[in-house]
């Protein structure tokens, strides 16, 4: 008996021993993934407390956020005693004023390699004026527009060269080109202002036939200088760009309730994707966008419906522009709204009023003001 005793005694000490180590063990991978956790947490604030933000707008009221100069700088528009343009770098803080107005500024666009700024500024009897900046402030190019509402297009391919579309009261159109470098506005002579750049002389535009109803129309390019024209795509409703870019929207020949999307590449179909899409009264809506290194960054709802009764939200994703593919889920639940996303893929600015700035690699939204 005492014998079996010893013995359960013994056992009794293995197992608890055991029992311990496994115990410790668990509680050492536990800390390590509470450790790794926690450091993930505190990285992320960091990024988050790197930003310089929210920021406070100089020389007045915050009137506008116009996208980006650079990966971490913002440019701006605010009023106080004038108008006031300036850059601010979300990491430093740090605003600098590039240019003043007495009047109104109406419009600022910044070129597709960040490089300039134009201005747009109102004046009396419908009158305006076009400023072109470098991104130091530097004036490249002045003149005068008679408009009571103006587009301006910067080509991509050859950014000495604006198309400037100048609109009436009663919307009557005229265009212009504009080259910077010889300082001049020459009228050139368009059945659609607003249009896409697909190469240095080239442009596209929907061709839509004024004795229709029809939503959607031929794509058509056209030669600015020699007028030459061909048909890019027979039925498409949307027609977007952003650099050398160039897509466009149509019906789903399958499925009616999806927008069909097609990705240009020198004005030939280099692939294409389907999205759920809303109607919109006797439209359809069309998502806001940005484009990024061959990749779309875009909106579509959870499932088609109507746009004035749909109560889902949006799904912010990027698309591979050269195969067609839906890449990533950057965020689910958001509002379809404009983006504008920064030269090296890591935030955008998001909102009507660009009042929010999403870190693309985590989803997370930080107020900018």
């Amino acid at each position: 008996m005492v014998c079996l005793s010893k013995r359960n005694v013994h056992g009794l000490f293995l197992l608890l021993l055991i029992f311990t180590l496994v115990l410790s063990g668990c509680s050492h991978k536990q800390k390590e993934t509470t450790s790794k956790e926690d450091e993930k947490d505190n990285q992320k604030k960091e990024k988050i407390q790197a930003l310089a933000l929210p920021m406070q707008a100089e020389n007045g009221e915050l009137l506008e956020v116009s996208g980006w100069l650079d990966d971490h700088t913002i440019c701006y528009i605010s009023k106080g005693d004038s108008y006031y343009v300036f850059k601010y770098d979300i990491y430093s803080g740090k605003h600098t004023l590039l240019y003043t107005s007495e009047n109104e500024i109406s419009a600022l666009k910044i070129s597709p390699d960040y490089s300039k700024l134009l201005v747009f500024t109102n004046e009396e009897n419908y009158q305006g004026t076009i400023t072109i900046l470098n991104n130091e402030g530097k004036q490249l190019f002045s003149k005068q527009l008679k408009s009571y509402e103006a587009e301006f297009v910067w080509n991509p391919f050859d950014e000495d060269k604006l198309l400037v579309s100048s609109f009436t009261k009663e919307w009557a159109s005229s265009s212009h080109l504009l080259s910077i470098q010889k300082g001049t506005l020459e009228e050139v002579s368009l059945d659609n202002p607003f249009i896409v750049w697909t190469d240095k002389e080239t442009f596209a535009y929907l061709g839509w036939q004024e004795d229709t109803a029809s939503i959607s129309s031929p794509v058509t390019s056209k030669n600015i200088y020699t007028g030459e024209q061909s048909e890019l795509e027979s039925d498409a409703y949307s027609i977007g760009s952003k650099g050398s870019s160039v897509f466009t929207i149509s019906d789903d020949p399958e499925n009616m309730q999806k927008a069909h999307y097609t990705f240009y590449n020198k004005l030939k179909a280099k692939s294409e994707l389907s999205l759920p899409r809303l109607s919109n009264f006797s439209d359809w809506l069309i998502p806001y966008y940005d484009i990024a290194d061959d990749k779309m960054y875009t909106f579509y709802p959870e499932e088609s419906g109507d746009a004035t009764t749909y109560a889902g939200a949006y799904t912010f994703v990027t698309i591979d522009m050269s195969s067609g593919e839906s890449e990533n889920v950057i965020k689910k639940d958001l509002e379809n709204e404009p983006i504008s996303i920064s030269p090296d893929g890591k935030w955008s600015l998001y909102g009507f009023y660009m009042e929010n700035i999403i870190n693309l690699e985590t989803g997370e939204i930080i107020p900018l003001f």
